[in-house]
Formats: C-alpha cells, structure tokens, sequence
C-alpha cells in the first residue's frame, strides 16, 4: 500500500474525473477553464502527470493558484504507478478537495489509469466519474497518430464511455 494510505473514514467518495487525449490536444485548457468555472465554495484539485522532466502544466496551474500534485517521469499508468498512489494520497490529505481531476500524460493508456484509481485501494474514497477524452479531428485523418498504441487506447476509451469533446 503506498505510504499515507488514505480510509473512508477520513476521505469518502470525492468525485473525480480523468481527462484524458493525446499530446497538445487541449487537456491544460480544458481543466483551466473547468477550474475557472467551478462552484465558489468548492475546493478542486489536480493530479497531473508530466512524462517529461519539465512540469508545464503543473506550473500553469500553481499561477492559477490551483491546488496541484504533479507525477513527472514516465507514464502515470506505468513506471510511475506507485509515485501516482503516493501524490494522490497526498493531494487530497493536504487539500481535501471536493472534487478532483486527474490529467494523464498524452501517451497514457487511460483504461490502465481508470484501473489504478478504481481498484479496492479507492473505492471507498474516490467516486470516479466521466472519463472525457479530448480528440482533434486532424489527428483522425493521419496514419502515425491511428496506428499508436495509446491513442486507440485513449479513442477506445472514449467511445466505450461515451464521452468525447473538442
């Protein structure tokens, strides 16, 4: 179990959001304007996963003075699954959001993502919502994006849920 593990008691279904889409596709955006727009009195926050070493998104929300955990490294469904646990754990002790969004690199395989946020450790804790999975259109229409192994994923999981914008 990763460290500051997390109960019921403490924490109980936070509803939580994965927003998922290739690379430069819009995912900082949308979450800014969400984030923008959300209730007053609530108290939202992001879980980010940076597959470089430089944390753009994470710093673009620290401006916005959102509350923000970053996962840099590697894919937040796979060589950082753990390092993942530990800053969402740890994300929600210092803020105890009402709500949270979780922003998986570009490349992430979102069905692995849901997986790890939805297994026994969370059940009781998040209250996973709509996975939205942004497309660009243009992206459809080229042979190297439809062949990558992590966008059919990311278009699979879109339309098995039934949620797509752009």
């Amino acid at each position: 179990m990763p460290q500051d593990k997390l109960t019921a008691r403490q924490y109980s279904q936070i509803p939580t959001n994965i927003i998922t889409g290739f690379l430069g596709v819009g995912k900082t955006t949308l979450i800014r304007a969400l984030l923008k727009n959300k209730p007053a009195d609530q108290r939202w926050a992001v879980l980010v996963n940076e597959f470089g070493e430089v944390g753009i998104d994470g710093a673009l929300y620290e401006a916005d003075d959102i509350a923000v955990k970053e996962v840099a490294g590697g894919c937040m469904c796979c060589s950082v699954g753990l390092p993942s646990r530990v800053a969402l754990n740890k994300l929600i002790k210092t803020h105890n959001p009402d709500r949270i969004l979780i922003e998986p690199t570009g490349l992430a395989h979102p069905k692995q993502v849901l997986e790890m946020f939805s297994g026994t450790e969370y059940e009781d804790v998040l209250d996973m919502r709509a996975v939205i999975c942004l497309v660009d259109p243009w992206s459809l229409s080229q042979d190297k994006f439809r062949e990558l192994p992590a966008f059919i994923d990311q278009i699979q999981m879109g339309k098995s849920c039934g949620c797509f914008a752009r």
